[in-house]
């Protein structure tokens, strides 16, 4: 069996040049947020660690940063390239960035942390790569219960027709570091300090089920696995529950869906 990061890295190649016009609608509203955490970037070296296709960057360049950024997923970067020509883009992992120690003022991580095999080396890392005083800011989903529609709906639908017990491979805990005791508990180990925790809420908009599901098969990685794992029955019921279900969203605006996450901050000592 494919091991928890190589589906990762085979699941974002295959669905890179999907993921601007069915996912990014959501994580894009995250990047004012995380920057402006960041105060006055203007002159300042980012690094953007599992940049995707360059949103965070290319707002970050436009606010006069000095951006590196770096994912795994060649077809992401290659993307990120020919949108943001005035930003640096490497294929690299998080857990072992390319760099000398302490050569960005700031490092960024959007909803990076869930999607890597290793995530405390992830934020090792961006300590290291970190000049003394710099700030590490990532992003990362809460958990199910915490008002992320989505999620539940995705979650009552494999209880009921199917099973979370599913043959995949061992996976990192997926909401670890939306969990503010936990994340700080993990930045502190890495020499991190000054914690601050914000929940946000991000939201998706659609008109019909079938654009639900187009967005978990094309711009989501984690969450098809555990359709796609079901037996056949299982996995057809799943899919018409959620297809159902999205109805029970409905409103003025069509389907409308709470996406929830925490935006954090430290500081490296």
């Amino acid at each position: 069996m494919a091991s928890f990061k190589e589906l990762e890295h085979q699941g974002w190649v295959e669905k890179a040049h999907l993921y601007d016009d069915h996912f990014a609608g959501v994580t894009r509203q995250a990047i004012n947020p995380l920057l402006e955490g960041l105060g006055d970037v203007a002159g300042r070296s980012l690094i953007d660690v599992c940049c995707g296709t360059g949103d965070l960057a290319e707002a970050a360049v436009q606010s006069g940063a000095q951006v590196t950024g770096v994912d795994f997923a060649e077809p992401m970067i290659e993307i990120a390239r020919a949108r943001v020509p005035l930003a640096k883009f490497a294929v690299g992992e998080a857990e072992n960035l390319n760099f000398k120690d302490e050569c960005f003022d700031l490092a960024t991580c959007a909803f990076g942390l869930w999607h890597v095999a290793e995530p405390d080396s992830a934020i090792s890392e961006a300590a290291r790569v970190l000049r003394p005083g710099g700030t590490y800011s990532y992003t990362a989903w809460l958990p199910p219960d915490e008002g992320w529609d989505m999620m539940g709906l995705l979650v009552t639908a494999i209880n009921k027709h199917g099973t979370m017990d599913v043959d995949l491979p061992p996976a990192p805990p997926p909401f670890r570091f939306a969990q503010a005791a936990e994340a700080e508990n993990a930045l502190r180990a890495c020499n991190f300090g000054a914690f601050t925790f914000e929940s946000r809420v991000a939201i998706w908009r659609g008109q019909t089920g079938d654009a639900l599901l187009d967005l978990l098969y094309k711009g989501i990685v984690r969450a098809p696995m555990l359709i796609e794992a079901q037996t056949p029955d299982a996995k057809q019921a799943i899919i018409s529950e959620i297809r159902s279900g999205a109805e029970a969203f409905r409103g003025s605006e069509g389907i409308t869906m709470r996406w929830p996450y925490m935006l954090a901050r430290a500081t490296k000592s």
